[in-house]
């Protein structure tokens, strides 16, 4: 003769199973679903099985309601308010880089100059430029061939 398995749940736990998944096996969890099969098969299983379809029956047949035109508009509303924060958020990042590249530019332009313009020490005439020496044009006439 065969033997009987022993359910592996009892059944306030199987009571809080149907209660939170309804009666149908496949939405209980697997852990527990071998286990609640067992005592589904069961006396008290069943009495509780019965209550729980027609708890399901009965959810199964309400509609859910529409939501409110309020309800909607609000929510256009706050999808509205938050494009344009963010609209406004990338036109100042925007900005704010074009701004920092230009004072970038700036300042190395500032420091190129600094780098390549002659300390004044060496200018003993005058004519030192960041280019080289100023020529008259007697002195740049005399270099021609």
């Amino acid at each position: 003769m065969t033997e009987k398995k022993a359910p592996s749940i009892d059944r306030e736990a199987f009571q809080a199973l149907i209660d939170a998944y309804g009666s149908s096996p496949h939405r209980w969890p697997d852990t527990v679903r071998d286990g609640a099969v067992s005592f589904m098969e069961t006396e008290e299983g069943r009495v509780l099985m019965t209550d729980a379809d027609q708890l399901d029956a009965v959810l199964s047949r309400l509609q859910s309601p529409s939501p409110s035109t309020r309800l909607t508009a609000g929510i256009l509303a706050d999808g509205e308010t938050w494009l344009a924060r963010r609209t406004r958020l990338r036109r100042w990042a925007i900005s704010a880089g074009l701004i920092g590249v230009g004072l970038a530019g700036g300042l190395t332009g500032a420091v190129a100059v600094v780098v390549v313009t002659p300390p004044p020490a060496l200018s003993l005439n005058g004519t030192m430029t960041a280019f080289g020496e100023l020529q008259s044009d007697s002195e740049w006439m005399q270099e021609a061939p």
